[in-house]
């Protein structure tokens, strides 16, 4: 693997934490704790330093290894729990090119047979996935800058439609109703940022943790302003009525009063977080299976195609109903994204600092900081 730029490691972290958040954690935390939903995000920003710190200190706690590497040599208990974080990650980047299938067929081509749109979809991952890495991170910090362009456009088209009344009253839910809520936030979009523990610390150029924290609180605090636009200017009430409330937010900005209705180009920026987090997942199983069961790359390339044939298929059969994906998301897969997103890291640098092996190896590095 080739080095990357702190940047592009950045680009990807700021995609990841806003990747799901129009689709899901928008409307989940709405639902929950109402005009509440900017104060459970802004816990959630604070309690997700929590995972967060956890996995920058296993990077710079073994420079040269990533989370794989580092389980492997803790011999048998290590080979677990890496087949279960690939386990988990797989379920994750299902649901998410799911997320993104369904958000196209039900907001752009609903029309369209499900399986033309998942087609078209999956050829530029597979196209990605057989890359190397610096290739994606390179597109990433494209889409990134792409991406800021968007926001902008967002940002001045909507302000002026802000009317602050509609977040009052304030604290009018209860508190657990406000914690699940950042719980929600924490598990689809603080928790996803385990992902970066695939690329270890020596292939990033000039990496700097409080370089990964500012990029953290930025892309956090742009998803509060997120939720807090599409309260204040569609009120709880209204936003709570759409699908998809943070989306149709769009349909409202106007630019200069002369171009109208652009909120297809606009959703563009989700599309690529999605995008972005749907690849990361498949090189984290394309990593994981290559150092559990020593694959060859061009081998681990086929495999990883295979995978991508496995989520079209799945892709066609699960979640037939609306209900039923929304049961999901807020049970079984916010379970397993902590099992395998901090559960897993939290037991393996628990594990890690009393190895041996790891010890001696992260003492005679010079690099380590």
């Amino acid at each position: 693997m080739k080095k990357i730029s702190s940047l592009e490691y950045n680009t990807i972290l700021w995609f990841l934490t806003r990747a799901t958040f129009i689709e899901i954690t928008c409307e989940l935390i709405l639902s929950k704790s109402h005009q509440d939903s900017w104060i459970s995000i802004l816990l959630a920003i604070f309690i997700g330093l929590i995972p967060f710190t956890l996995y920058n200190k296993l990077k710079n706690k073994y420079p040269n290894e990533n989370i794989i590497t580092i389980n492997q040599k803790l011999g048998k208990i290590g080979t677990l729990l890496n087949l279960i974080s690939i386990a988990g990650i797989f379920i994750f980047t299902l649901s998410s090119f799911w997320i993104v299938t369904n958000f196209i067929d039900s907001q752009y081509l609903y029309k369209t047979p499900t399986i033309f749109i998942i087609i078209i979809l999956i050829l530029p991952v597979l196209y990605t996935i057989t890359k190397k890495f610096h290739v994606f991170s390179k597109v990433s910090l494209i889409m990134f800058f792409t991406s800021l362009i968007f926001i902008i456009i967002i940002l001045i088209g909507l302000v002026g439609n802000v009317n602050i009344d509609n977040i009052k009253p304030i604290l009018n839910n209860s508190k657990e109703n406000i914690l699940i809520s950042s719980f929600y936030f924490i598990g689809f979009n603080i928790l996803p940022l385990f992902l970066l523990n695939i690329i270890p610390k020596n292939k990033i150029k000039n990496y700097s943790s409080k370089k990964s924290y500012l990029f953290y609180f930025i892309s956090t605090l742009s998803l509060l302003n997120v939720i807090f636009l599409t309260i204040s200017i569609f009120g709880i009430h209204l936003a709570e009525l759409y699908h998809y409330p943070s989306f149709h937010l769009l349909k409202r900005v106007s630019v200069l009063d002369i171009i109208d209705r652009i909120e297809s180009i606009l959703s563009l920026e989700w599309f690529l977080a999605l995008f972005v987090q749907i690849i990361m997942g498949l090189y984290f199983i394309k990593e994981g299976l290559k150092e559990v069961f020593k694959v060859k790359e061009k081998t681990n390339n086929t495999i990883s195609i295979v995978t991508c044939l496995i989520i079209i298929i799945l892709t066609q059969i699960i979640f037939k109903t609306a209900g039923s994906s929304n049961a999901y998301f807020k049970n079984e897969l916010i379970y397993i994204l902590y099992l395998t997103c901090f559960i897993l890291p939290l037991i393996t640098f628990l594990i890690s600092k009393k190895s041996k092996f790891l010890n001696n190896q992260n003492s005679n590095n010079p690099n380590n900081t």
